[in-house]
């Protein structure tokens, strides 16, 4: 399943970032959430439903195939936001050291 090659590249994408949070960020409580409940509780619960009764549709108008597609890619989703939210701190240094190196080494060549 092309979703779950997903998350786990995601996952392998994450797992360095999350190095550097404490326990108590929220982007780590929500990472662990994610990954430490909700996932494990949507594919037990899909597991749980007979094969021969996933690709029906039930009373939501949704099979049990298309709601764990539907769940899957919302934990996909989320993870993503999670990343970028984590990730944009550094960007966010990088930046700030890059303007800084430039006023600083830009002013010199000037002066010289």
């Amino acid at each position: 399943m092309q979703i779950v090659n997903g998350i786990g590249v995601q996952l392998d994408m994450l797992s360095p970032q999350l190095n550097k949070l404490n326990e108590g960020d929220a982007a780590a409580y929500e990472v662990r959430k994610l990954v430490g409940e909700h996932l494990p509780e949507l594919i037990n619960g899909y597991r749980a439903i007979p094969a021969s009764m996933r690709s029906k549709a039930t009373d939501s108008g949704k099979s049990p195939d298309e709601q764990l597609i539907g769940g899957l890619t919302l934990i996909e989703k989320e993870i993503a936001g999670v990343t970028q939210q984590i990730a944009k701190g550094d960007i966010d240094n990088l930046s700030i050291r890059g303007r800084y190196l430039e006023l600083k080494y830009d002013q010199s060549a000037e002066a010289e």
